[in-house]
């Protein structure tokens, strides 16, 4: 039962980052008190246009931009003006079904001067139960009238599927099949270039112990994972999504030589727990039983 190892492993926040100081004036790691105020007034207008887009108000959402600002989607359109951005938005909201829950992850803020600022980072969105998806946008703040305002913002073209569409595993996981126990450990590594999972399973008193990391192929622009158990074995997977599942396709070896394959299904089914199911498994070249759908719940911290 240690193949299971390599079988059933599988928020919207403000980060500001690469600020700049005041050479001679400002010792290295810091923020010039202006900037920092700078910083919150952004993070307030970004927190109020969150808010707008998850209630699908167009024009509160255009109203976050200069009355001749531009937004690029991230097929190459271009929407100038607040009411092409309004419109834009709003036949956007037309077509949707059921609640969307969005957030914003800025991974670097800079201030080209006193009242210009460009942010960069991610915007995700998830509508209902589907999984999330990411974008990569950049945005140019300018300060009018005291308040700061987007004047050009502009997302890119998707790069496949991003590791951070998968930012909802980040935290500790529990599991119980029959007689087996499996606790997974998800965390960013590096500088969110991987997520490293740690896994202990549990089964008749002995327990093993293996690891998971999952990051994107980007000659493929899949992603893919590779999970190793001390006793030897190994495997790896791609993944690709479903509706709302993550289908991951392994193949593997186990610690005697026999290989091992399967495709895992990870279903998300709320912020706190998921789904995951073992199909069209084989050891050495011979069909082994499914894993039955098994639910995995999220481990609350105190």
């Amino acid at each position: 039962m240690r193949r299971i190892v390599c079988c059933l492993a599988a928020s919207v926040g403000l980060v500001a980052g690469s600020i700049g100081y005041l050479a001679g004036q400002q010792p290295p790691g810091t923020v010039p008190v202006a900037e920092n105020a700078d910083l919150a007034a952004i993070k307030k207008a970004t927190e109020s246009f969150v808010k707008a887009f998850e209630s699908g108000d167009a024009k509160a959402v255009a109203a976050h931009w200069t009355a001749n600002g531009e937004y690029v989607a991230d097929d190459g359109t271009n929407y100038r003006g607040r009411a092409a951005i309004a419109r834009a938005y709003r036949e956007s909201f037309e077509k949707r079904k059921g609640r969307v829950d969005a957030g914003v992850e800025v991974t670097s803020v800079r201030f080209p001067s006193r009242d210009t600022a460009v942010e960069e980072g991610y915007f995700k969105v998830r509508a209902g139960k589907e999984l999330g998806t990411s974008s990569r946008y950049s945005v140019l703040h300018v300060r009018e009238g005291g308040r700061w305002l987007m004047a050009i913002v502009r997302e890119w073209p998707g790069e496949g599927a991003s590791l951070r569409d998968l930012d909802w595993l980040i935290g500790s996981w529990e599991a119980r099949h029959d007689d087996t126990e499996v606790r997974t450990s998800y965390e960013w590594w590096g500088d969110k270039t991987f997520i490293r999972a740690a896994i202990t399973l549990k089964q008749k008193g002995q327990t093993s112990t293996g690891f998971q990391m999952i990051g994107r192929d980007a000659s493929t622009g899949q992603l893919r994972s590779w999970t190793f158990d001390t006793d030897g074995s190994f495997a790896e997977a791609g993944w690709t999504r479903e509706g709302s599942k993550w289908v991951q396709d392994s193949a593997g070896v186990l610690a005697d030589g026999s290989t091992l394959a399967a495709t895992n299904l990870l279903t998300r089914l709320d912020d706190d727990a998921f789904s995951f199911r073992s199909v069209r498994r084989s050891v050495g070249g011979e069909d082994v039983d499914d894993i039955p759908p098994v639910r995995v719940t999220r481990v609350k911290t105190k």
